[in-house]
C-alpha cells in the first residue's frame, strides 16, 4: 500500500514537471506584436566623423604630353656661282651637338660651311663690290666675331675682305679667292680695254680733225665761187664787146652770149658744189663726234667692268659656305645627309635648347587654361621631377597635329639636368588656387537644405546640429565652406556619413 501510494505521488510529480515545462516552452515561443517590430527594426546608424581642415585648395587638370626641344629648323645649303660644282660632304656635326656663331657646320670637298647670327638667309655670293642689307648683316656678325670690317655701312670693300680673311684663317681655312673664271674674265676685259682705248684714240683724232676739214671745204668753197665770178665777168665784158662792134656777125654775137650763159652756169655749180662740200664737211664732223662719245663711253664702260672684276677677284665668300640663322645657340636634332652626299638642299634640322611639351586638352577644359600658368611635371615610373609654364594654348581646336576634339597646347619647360626629350610625362596645371588656407571640409559633408542653402551638420558636445554654410572652391574631394550661422572651425568634428553598428 505504501508502494503504491509512493509511486502515484511521483507520477503525479513528474507530470507537474512536464508541464511546467511545457508552460516554459510556450511562454518563450509567444512574442507580442511590439515585441516583434522591436526585434525585427534595423539598427540604429552611427555618424562618422572627420575634423574640419585647414588647407589651400587648388583645382587642376591633369594631361599627359611628349617632351621635345623648341623651335625646329631646317638648314639648308645653296649652290654658289662661285664654284663649278657642287661639293661632296666629307664631313658633317652629328645629332646633339651644340653649334654656336663662327662654328662649322660641315665640311664639303675641302670647304667649310659656316653657321651665324642673322635674319637675312644668304641667297648670294658675298664678294667685293656688292651693296645691301645681307652685306651690313654680315659686316656685323664679322665684328661681333673680333674680325674688324671697317665701316659697317653694307659696302663690301678692301676691308671686309681683309677681315674675311683673318676670319677663314683664325679657323683654319683658307679664304676663298678668285677663281679660274674669274682670272680668264679679267684677262679678257684687259684685252677688250686695249682695243676699246685704240679706238677711243682714233675716234678722237677724226673728232679733231673734222673742224678742220669743214674750214677746208668752206674755202675750196669760196675759192670756186670767186673762180666762177671771175669767169662771169669776163664772158660779159667780151660779149658787151662783141655786141658793141660793127663788124660783128650773128654767129659771133650768138656765141659770145651763149659762153656768158655758160661760165653763169658754172657760177650756180660752184656755189651747189660747194655747199654740198661744206655740208659734208659738217656731217662727218658730227659723225666724228658720236664715234669719239662712243668709243670712250665703251672704254670707260670696260674700265668699270675691270676695276670691279678685280675687287671680284679679292677674298670672297661663296653662299654655300655661310648659313645665317636667327637664333644661336643651336642644337642638331636631326642630320639629313651623309659622307658622300652633294652639299645642297636641307642637310639638317637644328632646334634650339629650350624645351618645350606638345599636349592637348578637351574642349571643355581648354577655356581655363591660359599662358604664363605654371605646370608641374613628373613621371614617377622614371623619376622625372620639372616645372614649366604654359606657352601657348591653340585659338582653335584641330591644329597642330590634335584632332578636332582637342586644342593644342605648348608648355616651355624650367631649365632641368632631367631628360625629358621624347618621353611622355604627366602635366599637372593649377587652374584656380585659395589665397592661402582656408577652412574646408570634404564634399560628402555637405548637403543641401530643402530652402536651396547648403549646410554641414557639427558635432557639438555630442549634439549634432546643421550649420548653414556658403560653398566656395572645391578641389581635391574637398570644398571650402564660409559659415552663415553657427560655427565650422577647424578641429571641429563634422558628419560625412552614417555606419550600422
Amino acid at each position: 500500500m505504501s508502494n503504491k501510494r509512493n509511486l502515484t505521488i511521483f507520477i503525479v510529480l513528474a507530470l507537474v514537471a512536464i508541464a511546467t515545462v511545457v508552460s516554459w516552452i510556450a511562454a518563450s515561443s509567444i512574442k507580442s506584436p511590439a515585441e516583434v517590430a522591436a526585434r525585427t527594426a534595423p539598427p540604429t546608424p552611427s555618424p562618422i566623423l572627420v575634423p574640419v581642415e585647414e588647407r589651400v585648395l587648388s583645382s587642376r587638370v591633369v594631361i599627359r604630353g611628349t617632351a621635345r626641344f623648341g623651335l625646329p629648323k631646317p638648314i639648308s645649303i645653296i649652290q654658289s656661282a662661285l664654284k663649278s660644282d657642287v661639293g661632296v660632304i666629307t664631313a658633317v656635326r652629328s645629332r646633339n651637338t651644340q653649334l654656336k656663331e663662327g662654328d662649322v657646320i660641315l665640311s664639303a670637298s675641302g670647304r667649310p660651311a659656316f653657321v651665324l647670327l642673322g635674319h637675312i638667309p644668304v641667297y648670294r655670293d658675298l664678294v667685293p663690290g656688292i651693296s645691301g642689307a645681307d652685306v651690313r648683316q654680315f659686316e656685323t656678325r664679322l665684328h661681333r666675331m673680333g674680325f674688324e670690317p671697317g665701316p659697317i655701312d653694307g659696302i663690301y670693300d678692301e676691308q671686309t675682305s681683309a677681315a674675311v680673311a683673318k676670319w677663314y684663317g683664325s679657323a683654319g681655312w683658307q679664304p676663298f679667292r678668285a677663281t679660274a673664271e674669274q682670272l680668264a674674265s679679267i684677262r679678257d676685259l684687259e684685252q677688250k680695254l686695249a682695243v676699246a682705248l685704240n679706238n677711243k684714240l682714233a675716234a678722237e683724232a677724226a673728232a679733231s680733225a673734222a673742224p678742220r676739214i669743214v674750214d677746208a671745204a668752206s674755202i675750196n668753197a669760196e675759192r670756186a665761187n670767186r673762180s666762177a665770178a671771175a669767169e662771169v665777168a669776163a664772158k660779159t665784158a667780151f660779149r658787151d664787146k662783141v655786141v658793141a662792134g660793127r663788124g660783128a656777125t650773128k654767129v659771133q654775137r650768138a656765141n659770145a652770149n651763149a659762153a656768158l650763159e655758160l661760165a653763169q652756169a658754172t657760177v650756180t655749180a660752184a656755189q651747189l658744189t660747194g655747199e654740198v662740200e661744206i655740208q659734208a664737211a659738217i656731217n662727218a664732223q658730227e659723225v666724228a663726234k658720236r664715234q669719239a662719245n662712243l668709243a670712250a663711253d665703251i672704254a670707260a664702260r670696260l674700265a668699270a667692268d675691270l676695276d670691279a672684276s678685280r675687287r671680284r677677284a679679292g677674298v670672297q665668300v661663296p653662299a654655300d659656305e655661310i648659313v645665317f640663322l636667327s637664333h644661336l645657340p643651336v642644337r642638331v636634332e636631326q642630320v639629313d645627309v651623309a659622307l658622300g652626299d652633294l652639299a645642297k638642299g636641307t642637310i639638317m634640322t637644328v632646334t634650339n635648347n629650350q624645351l618645350v611639351i606638345d599636349s592637348s586638352l578637351p574642349l571643355d577644359i581648354a577655356p581655363l587654361v591660359k599662358s604664363g600658368m605654371g605646370v608641374t611635371i613628373d613621371e614617377p615610373s622614371l623619376g622625372i621631377k620639372a616645372t614649366g609654364v604654359v606657352k601657348r594654348v591653340a585659338d582653335t581646336p584641330g591644329t597642330d597635329g590634335v584632332d578636332g576634339y582637342h586644342v593644342y597646347l605648348e608648355i616651355l619647360v624650367a631649365q632641368t639636368s632631367a631628360v625629358l626629350q621624347g618621353f611622355s610625362l604627366r602635366l599637372t596645371i593649377p587652374i584656380e588656387s585659395t589665397d592661402g588656407t582656408v577652412t574646408a571640409v570634404p564634399v560628402s559633408a555637405v548637403s543641401l537644405a530643402a530652402d536651396g542653402t547648403s549646410r554641414v551638420r557639427v558635432d557639438n558636445d555630442g549634439t549634432l546640429e546643421y550649420v548653414v554654410v556658403e560653398p566656395g572652391l572645391s578641389a581635391d574631394g574637398f570644398v571650402e565652406v564660409t559659415p552663415v550661422n553657427g560655427t565650422v572651425a577647424p578641429g571641429q568634428l563634422v558628419v560625412i556619413g552614417y555606419e550600422d553598428k
